[in-house]
């Protein structure tokens, strides 16, 4: 009778224990135990090089150069009449192959850059030294493979041509007047424009500073661990994550996800569909390397932090309430969010970071 009960306490203990094991959510964090799918390697005193963050004065030059160009304009030459290397002209033309207008071959009121090598050999050239309101006859010949319209691979034609009128690009100095014209608030003078070029850049070039030390350091960290296979459905979670966000990159463009990744990354179906299990395995296992340290660390977000980091959050990319945030990204996800940020933070605290 006592071993008949014992043997039924036992199965009553067991059954429990699969219930609760059932009961939890392994496409998560909170739903399983980190130290069952990791074991940890060094993962303290790692060594990193990467060159310091900066931003060149040649840099900021460039960009600067870059928003006053933005404000050339066309402007119609009044002072000379002759068509010179660099101009931009208007221009009737019409083209004939054995005195016969050719399709595609007239046009009226055309822009046409002289040198920016638009249209075949020579017809560029003859307009050079051609007076506004002229028109000259262009003897010329279509090159041998010209693939617009094979037809007139090789043929030879002759354009009549006549100059309208003739504008140069001018790009304004660079000015305080121009820069209040940028539209940019903190900026009003050419001073203050330097100094916000620079800022901005400089945040950004630290933004991919902190990226690559942490990237650096997260694979240190995973080379130095061994690894089970990560729970299915967590896999599955970030696979199905992957998909989310190509498709919506695909649809960007205006194609489907399979057009997309043919023509952007040459992989069908089965390749990418490869590519992203094996990615979403490793984020898995990222993932869970982060919990595992942070469980040994004892530095797991407790649900107050959780809480206030949330609300933080929320105001910050202009939710109209907490509920709305976790909602929309999810208590679990943000979790992993917080557990993923302390981790890294203790792993850079205690990494050996060195210039290169």
């Amino acid at each position: 009778m006592m071993k008949k009960k014992m043997m039924l306490v036992a199965a009553v203990t067991l059954l429990a224990g699969l219930l609760s094991a059932c009961g939890k959510d392994t496409a998560y964090l909170s739903g399983i135990k980190a130290s069952d799918y990791v074991t940890l390697g060094e993962y303290k005193g790692i060594e990193v090089i990467q060159p310091e963050p900066e931003v060149t004065d040649e840099y900021v030059d460039s960009y600067i150069e870059y928003l006053r160009t933005q404000r050339t304009e066309m402007v119609e030459v009044t002072d000379r009449k002759t068509v010179q290397e660099g101009d931009t002209v208007n221009i009737d033309y019409a083209g004939y192959r054995d005195g016969v207008a050719f399709d595609g071959g007239t046009a009226q009121g055309a822009d046409l850059t002289i040198g920016s090598g638009r249209f075949i050999e020579g017809f560029e050239e003859g307009l050079i030294g051609v007076n506004v309101g002229d028109t000259v006859s262009l003897n010329l010949s279509f090159p041998a493979d010209y693939e617009p319209n094979p037809d007139l691979a090789g043929v030879a034609v002759v354009f009549e041509v006549t100059v309208n009128s003739i504008s140069v690009a001018e790009t304004p100095e660079l000015t305080d007047e121009l820069v209040k014209e940028f539209g940019i608030e903190e900026c009003s003078t050419v001073e203050e424009l330097r100094t916000y070029v620079h800022d901005a850049f400089y945040a950004e070039a630290v933004g991919l500073y902190e990226d690559a030390v942490a990237s650096d350091i997260t694979q240190a960290v995973m080379a130095n661990s061994i690894f089970s296979e990560p729970p299915e459905k967590m896999v599955e979670r970030y696979k199905n994550m992957l998909l989310e966000s190509m498709t919506a990159q695909a649809a960007s463009y205006g194609v489907n996800l399979d057009t997309f990744m043919l023509n952007y990354y040459g992989m069908d179906t089965d390749s990418y569909m490869a590519v992203f299990q094996e990615d979403a395995t490793t984020m898995a296992q990222q993932y869970i390397l982060f919990q595992a340290i942070a469980d040994v660390e004892g530095i797991s977000p407790t649900k107050e932090e959780a809480a206030k980091a949330m609300e933080e959050q929320a105001a910050e990319f202009g939710y109209a309430s907490v509920e709305e945030f976790k909602e929309e990204v999810g208590e679990e996800v943000f979790y992993e969010y917080l557990v993923s940020e302390k981790a890294m933070e203790f792993l850079k605290s205690n990494a050996v970071i060195k210039a290169e």
